[in-house]
């Protein structure tokens, strides 16, 4: 039996900067990654949009409430009630 050591190259991980790798997520087309692109991007605006929503009732809970003033209310609503 032989005693020699057998040594095992491994590869380096060199990892992509991350610029790299957004600006490969961002204009792929790949129809995988674009699933998930489009996901990500529905829960974020859903997530906008509930922040909205809840500053507007909290403005709307009572009379003359001053948790925002009235030109970002006006924006929100506009904002928030687009179609």
């Amino acid at each position: 039996m032989s005693s020699d050591a057998i040594t095992i190259q491994t590869a380096e991980a060199t990892g992509q900067p991350w610029v790299q790798t957004l600006h490969e997520w961002v204009t792929t087309v790949d129809h995988k990654r674009l699933g998930i692109l489009y996901i990500l991007y529905a829960l974020v605006f859903l997530i906008i949009a509930g922040l909205e929503a809840t500053i507007i009732r909290i403005q709307l809970m009572r009379p003359h409430n001053d948790f925002v003033s009235p030109q970002v209310f006006n924006r929100m609503f506009t904002m928030h009630g687009q179609r």
